[in-house]
Parts: C-alpha cells; sequence; structure tokens
C-alpha cells in the first residue's frame, strides 16, 4: 500500500507540534517587521500610514461583524422556551 507525501507531511506535523508552532511565529514576526520598514505609498486615510493600521482595523471589523451576526441569528433562529415541547 503506497503512503502519500501529504500523509507523511501531516503524521510528521502531528508528532511535533511545537516546531509549527515556532514557523507560525516567526512567519508572523517577519510580516510585522515588514509591515514595518516598508513605508506605503501615499496614505488614503490619517490613521494608514500608521504601522499596524490594517491590522486594528481589521481586528475590530471582525469582532463588530461577529457580533453583529450573533444577535442577529439569535433574533432570527431564537425560539420561545417550549418551542419543541409541543
Amino acid at each position: 500500500m503506497e503512503t502519500s507525501t501529504l500523509g507523511e507531511l501531516l503524521g510528521r506535523a502531528r508528532q511535533n507540534p511545537g516546531f509549527w508552532k515556532k514557523v507560525m511565529y516567526g512567519i508572523m514576526v517577519l510580516l510585522v517587521g515588514l509591515n514595518v520598514l516598508i513605508y506605503p505609498h501615499h496614505p488614503h486615510f490619517p490613521g494608514e500610514g500608521k504601522p499596524g493600521y490594517w491590522a486594528v482595523f481589521a481586528l475590530v471589523a471582525t469582532v463588530a461583524m461577529v457580533r453583529i451576526c450573533k444577535g442577529a441569528a439569535h433574533t432570527f433562529l431564537g425560539k420561545k422556551e417550549g418551542y419543541y415541547d409541543r
């Protein structure tokens, strides 16, 4: 029976999760460093020229969307007490 290369890679990754955690943190540090060093061409908004602006914007937008969608889903999908006891 043949084993796939992807299967072997995933098996090794599962045996050593600490290594992959370090790789991901390394990539994140590299990207943050590049974000600080590379100056964007003329910013369109006042805060856009600051390092990490889009990361903070994305975090705030994501949290807002989750809260809004959770409220909407609760409103439309929520059932009254005893709904399933009929």
